[in-house]
């Protein structure tokens, strides 16, 4: 073989190496960009929460900043997806999921047993949360995406307990502060929620996750969905 040829099929080489590096690292930055960004987010949802603890003494407050801190460190080492959806509306669901529970306010009525009541419910919402964030850990994520099946915990009772909790924790939000309102909100936070769970089961269609359906057939609650 002349040197020329050779020379042509290292430099070709070595401008598809250069290229996949390029690919990997934009990849990798794009990555780093949407962990800073939700870790950022969580962290502005902590502030609040803490300064209501400060404020009222009330360790409810506490509670919620020391979640919204893990929700933090998850977002900045969790696992790489090995796929990501690329449809528009799992995007919008997702988003819209997250962030439409926080448009609920403290206004309307505030009826003293819903005010009792619905405290234990946001504790049990709390609970659930916590449960289903622990086994799910570095896997958690908002758009629908693969980064492993996880089976245990919660994840054994129903498939989606994540959003249970969410669910469970409006409906206590909405106890307490009752107003035409926050149900809407509600409603169209668990909207949202249904759509994801659609998103995310048609995502990580495979024989493993179809055997796990066979095994957890409820989403959100045991005998009902």
């Amino acid at each position: 073989m002349s040197a020329e040829p050779l020379r042509s099929q290292t430099a070709g080489l070595w401008c598809a190496g250069r290229a996949l590096g390029s690919l990997g690292g934009a990849r990798w930055l794009r990555r780093i960009a949407g962990n800073a960004l939700g870790a950022a987010f969580a962290a502005y949802l902590l502030v609040p929460n803490l300064r209501f603890f400060l404020h009222t003494g009330r360790p409810i407050g506490l509670v919620f900043a020391v979640q919204q801190a893990w929700v933090v460190l998850v977002f900045l080492t969790r696992r790489e997806p090995r796929t990501v959806s690329r449809r528009a509306l799992d995007w919008t669901a997702a988003y819209a999921g997250w962030f439409t529970s926080f448009l609920i306010r403290p206004g309307g009525e505030h009826l003293a047993w819903g005010v009792a009541v619905g405290f234990w419910v946001q504790i049990a919402g709390l609970v659930l949360w916590t449960w289903a964030f622990a086994k799910l850990a570095r896997s958690y994520g908002i758009v629908a995406a693969d980064r492993g099946l996880v089976t245990g915990g919660p994840y054994a009772i129903v498939r989606h307990p994540l959003y249970s909790a969410y669910i469970v924790g409006g409906i206590g939000y909405l106890m307490q502060s009752l107003s035409a309102w926050n149900i809407l909100v509600n409603l169209a936070a668990i909207g949202w929620q249904f759509v994801r769970i659609r998103a995310e089961e048609r995502h990580l269609a495979s024989p493993e996750y179809a055997a796990y359906r066979a095994r957890v057939p409820w989403r959100l609650c045991p005998g009902l969905w």
